[in-house]
């Protein structure tokens, strides 16, 4: 058995308008919700997050990580590797978030995070 490849990403349009055209319309300009400096840049599109990030801001060998925002980060990474997933980084904590991954497939992570109040 091959490993699974994410191939897409579907997002829903709203009812009554041309999904396709939704998307590249917000994708065109979509506003900028965080920067931090040449290293993440996040674009909102509308009720979810497009970022680039510099590859050492990723799980180490990734290529792209999707990401789950939840309450408790270590029980929701306990309960990954208790369904079999392989660890792609342990539970750790920076000054914004929480956040540990898991590998779904060679080079794509799925990372469950919380963000940290601000000092």
């Amino acid at each position: 058995m091959t490993d699974p490849v994410l191939r897409s990403i579907a997002f829903a349009a709203s009812e009554g308008t041309n999904g396709a055209e939704t998307i590249l319309n917000t994708l065109i300009s979509p506003p900028v919700t965080v920067r931090d400096g040449d290293r993440w840049t996040a674009f909102d599109l509308g009720g979810l997050t497009l970022a680039f990030a510099a590859p050492d801001d990723l799980p180490a060998g990734a290529k792209a990580s999707l990401n789950i925002k939840v309450d408790d980060v270590k029980a929701a990474y306990r309960q990954l590797l208790n369904a079999g997933a392989s660890s792609a980084a342990a539970p750790a904590t920076t000054l914004h978030e929480e956040r540990a991954s898991v590998w779904l497939s060679k080079e794509i992570a799925l990372s469950v995070y919380r963000s940290l109040p601000r000092p």
